[in-house]
């Protein structure tokens, strides 16, 4: 069976959160300021990004957002910086601290992932990292793209 771009992209959130809800299950650490582990490994799989563009990624609202970053900050996890060019948003990036803390929480959390993966054959397993790859570094050439336009504006 055949299915569409959003047939694919659905299944794939509908994966990542299935995963996700377990995780935190079956983990406390996890489970206690999910809220805090998701930004946290967003940010460190985004390096710096605008405050407006991390509450869409993680979909939440600004104010959310804002109460959430304002916990992680008062921990030493997240800086926030005035925009460069916006002056109405911030860039948001984790500190040392917070690195740091983003390595623990997804190492705590690849216990799941063990459980997730091992549903793939070897060969699936090789397959699926060269899918992830190529969705990533396409992802890495459209920000670079629209950075490279928005500088030229």
């Amino acid at each position: 069976m055949t299915m569409s771009d959003r047939e694919l992209v659905e299944l794939f959130h509908d994966v990542a959160r299935v995963s996700h809800q377990r995780e935190v299950r079956n983990n406390d650490t996890l489970a206690h300021g999910s809220g805090q582990s998701r930004c946290l490994l967003t940010l460190s799989g985004l390096g710096p990004v605008s405050q407006r563009r991390l509450a869409a990624i993680l979909d939440i609202r600004s104010a959310s957002l804002s109460e959430l970053l304002g916990k992680m900050e008062a921990r030493g996890w997240v800086s926030r910086t005035p925009h460069p060019e916006d002056g109405r948003t911030y860039m948001v990036a984790l500190t040392e601290e917070g690195k740091a803390e983003a390595m623990r929480r997804r190492s705590v959390g690849n216990g799941a992932s063990g459980e997730l993966l091992a549903a793939l054959t070897e060969s699936q397993r090789k397959q699926f990292g060269e899918i992830l790859a190529t969705i990533k570094r396409h992802y890495q050439e459209l920000d670079q793209s629209d950075a490279h336009r928005a500088g030229l504006r």
